[in-house]
């Protein structure tokens, strides 16, 4: 029998709203988790004034319900000079720690690259500084892993007819220096008429019973505009299987405050229940006509959603 994913939206949606006055005033989006020792992190991207920026929502451990984030007044991460690739934007957070140390993966946009990936480090969380190196990649939407002392940099990179996107992969020893997989694309577009046969992007892994879960999203017909979100399985962070039972979890209903698309699902378990953090479209014009009407009376906020159950998925049973 096939695993059926019954999530629940949270009924406040959205938990993190564009709020006028501060630097997520336009939108908030790209929700990415860090846990650490006492508190929980989640970053994200907020836009004010035409730029992205990535702020940071705090929460205490003990009194941890997925939806009430403090939140600080100003960014952690601010776009750059004039002449630095993210002179324009700086969003997609994805943050790991290693060794004491917070690497913060970000997308950056330029008027002379449309999205290449950056590297920000900091030992509190809070204050960063800009690797020298950047940008260490060509591509956008990174998710980071650690996996045997290697990390492991996911990111979209168009297909090769230059619609919509695939998952690529790179690794490297330090963090810093990354070397993209010939395997590459390790998760491609499914096949025709498939929910996913367009685009698949901004992938979110999680850890359980010595099994990776991906959760990304994708679309059959719009180049990044996904309407739905799909789990894939790897034991090796290279080879991964989709679920069969794709998609597991959906945009909002036509005039939910989510009803044009979703982004980033980020999910993890806390205290024996899933929660799925996640960037969430609606308003204006933006369920059934193409991604351009993006932003037309609309905006991103971020979502919460839970999933009550024993497992995520069973190997050799749910698949």
């Amino acid at each position: 029998m096939k695993r059926n994913f019954e999530w629940k939206r949270y009924p406040a949606n959205p938990i993190i709203r564009a709020t006028p006055g501060t630097f997520f005033e336009d939108q908030s989006a790209n929700p990415d988790l860090l846990i650490r020792e006492h508190e929980y992190l989640l970053y994200f991207r907020g836009q004010q004034g035409g730029h992205d920026r990535i702020g940071l929502a705090r929460a205490d451990k003990n009194n941890f319900d997925g939806a009430l984030w403090e939140i600080l007044s100003e960014p952690v991460i601010d776009v750059g000079m004039a002449g630095d690739p993210d002179e324009s934007h700086a969003l997609d957070p994805a943050a790991i720690e290693v060794n004491g140390k917070i690497f913060l993966y970000y997308s950056a946009v330029s008027p002379t690259c449309e999205r290449s990936i950056c590297l920000a480090i900091s030992r509190d969380g809070i204050h960063f500084e800009k690797c020298s190196k950047n940008p260490i990649l060509i591509g956008g939407c990174p998710e980071v892993v650690c996996f045997e002392n290697k990390f492991h940099l996911f990111y979209w990179h168009p297909r090769e007819n230059h619609t919509g996107f695939e998952i690529h992969s790179a690794v490297s020893d330090d963090g810093i220096n990354f070397s993209p997989l010939i395997e590459n694309p390790v998760l491609p577009v499914g096949n025709e008429n498939r929910w996913d046969s367009h685009t698949v992007e901004t992938p979110r892994i999680f850890f359980e019973n010595g099994i990776f879960h991906m959760i990304y999203c994708g679309s059959e017909r719009n180049d990044d505009y996904p309407d739905q979100a799909g789990l894939a399985i790897s034991k090796d962070l290279i080879h991964w299987e989709k679920f069969s039972g794709n998609p597991i979890f959906s945009r909002g209903k036509s005039g939910d405050w989510d009803e044009g698309a979703i982004w980033f699902t980020t999910v993890e378990k806390i205290r024996g229940k899933y929660f799925l953090w996640y960037e969430g479209y609606g308003g204006g014009v933006n369920r059934d006509v193409p991604y351009d009407s993006y932003l037309r009376g609309g905006k991103s906020q971020i979502g919460l959603a839970i999933l009550e159950a024993p497992y995520f998925y069973v190997p050799g049973r749910d698949f």
